[in-house]
């Protein structure tokens, strides 16, 4: 039986900015990807949080910043904090449920001291079904 770890997108394919870098970074690393979230992680790879696609959008409406302010805005000003996840022994179903739950696109997994394993994309895992 396949797991999330079978699945999940890692390495250099996995967006990821550490939690010093700026929303400009975020969007960099989202625009080479194209998965639509970014993985936040600290000097230790343990993960701090996750920015979307959505909460780009939602920051941009809201703010009142200017252009400039808003791209040296720190990411953990705007990530999402302690995200939901997966271990990488979790089922494909449980992942699905998860996401359907939640309706997410993206999931960050993690081991058992919350470092960044990768990252499990819907359409991947409705692939591999």
């Amino acid at each position: 039986m396949k797991t999330v770890q079978d699945i999940m997108i890692t390495g250099e394919k996995n967006p990821v900015v550490d939690e010093k870098s700026c929303f400009r970074d975020v969007l960099e690393a989202m625009d080479i990807q194209s998965l639509g979230a970014v993985n936040v992680v600290d000097s230790k790879n343990r993960l701090m949080g996750i920015i979307t696609d959505g909460d780009l959008r939602r920051l941009m409406l809201k703010t009142q910043d200017t252009l400039a302010e808003l791209f040296m805005k720190k990411v953990t000003m705007i990530m999402i904090k302690n995200p939901k996840t997966l271990s990488t022994d979790s089922s494909l179903e449980e992942c699905l449920r998860l996401l359907k739950k939640y309706r997410f696109w993206v999931v960050p997994v993690v081991d058992k001291e919350n470092r960044l394993s990768g990252m499990v994309h819907l359409h991947t895992l409705l692939s591999e079904i």
